[in-house]
């Protein structure tokens, strides 16, 4: 049975960040089914949509908030930062100068949300490069973007396309899924809080070792030599123990010599 709106268990406070003209906004439109546009006047006014998203089981809002990107509103926009639970941090593909801002942008998210605001409480990230699509004016390639978030611990890396919809769903559907798992993890079908796993057997079966006598006889000197050999494991490290028996009369010598004969 699909879930309704009333189904809806948690709403989380969601920030997207990055210089200005990358596409937040473009991506916004294409996340909640509006069209496109070519050509789109940058955000000077912080503003915010609402997208739900079905995440292992359970129905959650993800309040997705839209900063304007330039610099001279960097401290304006910081109020945003209080209750935020995760970042969408996106550059454009096409512009060099989008990626080596980056670093900033990660440090705002863990200077001001995750140690200010959220008692240092983990904020997922995921790391966006836009417009893929303009793959002829492409600057920043994709291993490059990779690597970025490999070493920024970010939760997961896309490249998408605001024009063509390209992993749009897919880059904010992730995000709302590590967000539930850090926020409000019981909701999730996954979850069992009290579950005890069963640890893993440590115990090394060894298998059954039969000792077979493999039984030498030296009769010229009176001595009947018998070796025991563990005949399961052929290598060279067979354990072979010796015992010499000597004999005073004929009657133990045949007995001895009948063993010999029987064991080999």
């Amino acid at each position: 049975m699909p879930l309704s709106d009333a189904d809806c268990v948690a709403t989380y406070k969601i920030l997207i960040l990055g210089d200005s003209s990358v596409g937040k906004t473009a991506l916004l439109r294409c996340l909640t089914g509006r069209d496109f546009q070519d050509r789109q006047l940058p955000t000077i006014a912080t503003d915010f949509v609402k997208k739900k998203f079905e995440v292992d089981g359970a129905l959650v809002e993800l309040q997705i908030w839209d900063t304007a990107g330039q610099e001279r509103f960097h401290s304006v926009n910081r109020w945003q930062y209080r209750g935020v639970k995760g970042v969408v941090m996106v550059y454009d593909v096409t512009d060099k100068s989008t990626f080596t801002h980056l670093p900033y942008w990660l440090s705002s998210v863990n200077d001001e949300i995750a140690q200010t605001h959220n008692k240092y409480e983990v904020v997922p990230i995921v790391l966006i490069g836009n417009k893929c699509d303009l793959q002829t004016d492409r600057k920043i390639k994709t291993k490059e973007g990779m690597k970025l978030a490999e070493k920024e611990l970010t939760s997961d890396f896309y490249e998408t396309s605001a024009k063509t919809g390209q992993n749009v769903f897919n880059a904010f559907h992730k995000l709302a899924y590590c967000v539930t798992e850090i926020c409000n993890p019981n909701v999730m079908k996954s979850y069992y809080p009290n579950m005890i796993r069963e640890q893993p057997s440590l115990a090394v079966t060894v298998p059954e070792t039969r000792t077979y006598p493999v039984v030498k006889a030296n009769m010229t000197k009176n001595v009947v030599t018998i070796e025991w050999r563990n005949n399961v494991s052929k290598s060279a490290n067979d354990v072979k123990r010796k015992k010499c028996f000597k004999w005073k009369s004929k009657k133990l010598k045949l007995k001895l010599a009948c063993c010999c004969s029987s064991s080999s």
